[in-house]
C-alpha cells in the first residue's frame, strides 16, 4: 500500500515536468512560425516568450486588483449595512417608546375620567411597583401609603371596575388584595334586582380570575350578563362600584352551595396605575350586623311599652295588693269610715270617704310592685 502511494507521487511529478516541457516546446515552436522572416529572429523569440507571460502578469494583477476592489466595496457595503442597521435598531426603539407612550397616555386619559366620576371620594393615583409572581395580580404593592393619606379597607379600582381594597399599609407603600384572590370578600347586589350577596375570589380554587357570589335569595335567578356592584356594606366601600358581570348560575347543585360566576369587569393581567378610593364614610353611614362570611339583617329596636294611668280616678287610698301576679283585684269600699286618729282618742279622729276604684283585668301589675298614696303616675317612657 505504501510502495503504491510513492509511485503515483512519482508520477504526478513527472507529469508536471513533462507538461511543463511540452508548454515550452509549443510556445517556442509557435514563436518562431509566428516570426519567420523577421531580422532579429531571437529578439522575436523573446519577444514572442515574454509577451504571454506578460499577459498571465497582467491577468493575475487585473484579477487581484479586482478582488482588493470587491474587499474594498464589501467593507464599504458592510460598513453601510451596519449603519442602516444601527439606524433602524433606532427606528424600532423609537417606535416602541412612541407606543408605550401612546399606550400610557390613553391609561392616563381613563384613569383621569376615573378620577372625575369618582371626585367626591378623593381619589389618589397610584403605580403598581411590585406583585407576585404568576399571570394574575392576587396581591401588589404600590407606591402610596400613610403619608398620602392612605389606610386600611380602602378600596382600589381602575377605570374598568373594582380591583380589590387596601390590606396592608406603610409610610409610602401599600399592599392590596384583589377580588379574585380567595381571602377577599365584598358585600355586593345584582344591579336589575338589587339581590344581595357576598362575592368571593376563586384564583386560588381553580386557578381561574373569576369571582363567585354567595347568600343569593333562591327564588330569583339572575340573568348572564347582569351588572354586580358593591352594596356598601360592611368595608368601608362606597356603593356602585362595579365588581363584574353575571356568567352563569348554579342553582341546580344540591342545597347551600348555591352560587353565580361573576367575571370581573378589570383586567387581572394588566395592571400598571390604580385609584385608591379615600373614602371614609360617616358613623350614620356605616350598616351593622355585617359578617365577611354571612350577612345578618339585624331587626330595629322595639319601643317599649307604655303603662297609661287615669290618676282622676284614683282616690287617696292605698292601692291593694294583687293576689296573684299580673292580675289586680277591685277592693270594694264602704259608703263612709271613719278613721281613728293615731294615738286612739276619737275627738282626733278624720272622716272621709273611700270610692272604690275599678281596677281594669287586663292591666299587669309587675311583681313585687307596690303603690302607696304618695307615689306619683308612671311618667312616660
Amino acid at each position: 500500500m505504501a510502495k503504491t502511494k510513492k509511485e503515483r507521487s512519482g508520477l504526478v511529478k513527472f507529469l508536471r515536468v513533462l507538461f511543463v516541457l511540452v508548454l515550452v516546446l509549443v510556445m517556442a515552436f509557435g514563436a518562431y512560425t509566428q516570426y519567420v522572416g523577421v531580422d532579429n529572429p531571437a529578439e522575436g523569440i523573446i519577444s514572442a516568450v515574454i509577451t504571454p507571460v506578460q499577459g498571465l502578469a497582467s491577468r493575475a494583477l487585473a484579477a487581484v486588483s479586482d478582488y482588493m476592489a470587491r474587499l474594498k466595496l464589501r467593507s464599504n457595503i458592510e460598513y453601510e449595512y451596519n449603519q442602516l442597521k444601527a439606524q433602524n435598531d433606532e427606528l424600532i426603539l423609537k417606535a416602541l417608546l412612541y407606543d408605550e407612550e401612546v399606550n400610557k397616555n390613553e391609561r392616563l386619559t381613563n384613569m383621569m375620567g376615573a378620577y372625575n366620576t369618582y371626585a367626591d371620594m378623593n381619589p389618589i393615583l397610584a403605580r403598581v411597583v411590585a406583585s407576585e409572581t404568576g399571570n394574575w395580580f392576587s396581591t401588589f404593592t404600590i407606591d402610596v401609603g400613610t403619608n398620602d393619606g392612605v389606610d386600611t379597607e380602602m378600596a382600589v379600582i381602575t377605570y374598568d371596575g373594582l380591583i380589590g381594597h387596601v390590606y396592608e399599609v406603610f409610610a409610602t407603600t401599600a399592599k392590596v388584595i384583589t377580588i379574585i384572590d380567595t381571602n377577599s370578600s365584598i358585600a355586593a347586589l345584582i344591579e336589575s334586582s338589587r339581590d344581595q350577596g357576598i362575592v368571593k375570589g376563586t384564583l386560588g380554587v381553580d386557578g381561574q380570575p373569576m369571582c363567585r357570589m354567595y347568600y343569593l335569595p333562591l327564588d330569583n335567578v339572575p340573568r348572564p350578563g347582569d351588572s354586580v356592584i358593591t352594596s356598601g356594606v360592611g368595608l368601608p366601600f362606597p356603593k356602585g362600584l362595579l365588581i363584574g358581570y353575571v356568567r352563569e348560575s348554579t342553582r341546580s347543585l344540591e342545597e347551600n352551595k348555591h352560587y353565580i360566576v361573576v367575571e370581573p369587569a378589570a383586567d387581572f393581567q394588566h395592571i400598571e396605575e390604580v385609584l385608591v378610593l379615600r373614602y371614609e364614610p360617616d358613623a350614620e353611614e356605616m350598616p351593622e350586623g355585617y359578617n365577611d362570611d354571612e350577612m345578618i339583617i339585624v331587626s330595629p329596636p322595639t319601643a317599649r311599652p307604655q303603662v297609661t294611668i287615669d290618676s282622676s280616678n284614683i282616690a287617696a287610698t292605698p292601692v291593694p295588693l294583687p293576689d296573684a301576679p299580673g292580675r289586680a283585684t277591685a277592693t270594694p269600699s264602704p259608703d263612709a269610715l271613719t278613721t281613728p286618729s293615731p294615738d286612739g282618742v276619737e275627738d282626733g279622729g278624720v272622716e272621709f270617704a273611700v270610692e272604690q276604684t275599678a281596677t281594669p283585668e287586663e292591666t299587669a301589675v309587675p311583681d313585687e310592685t307596690y303603690f302607696d298614696e304618695a307615689d306619683e303616675p308612671f311618667p312616660d317612657f
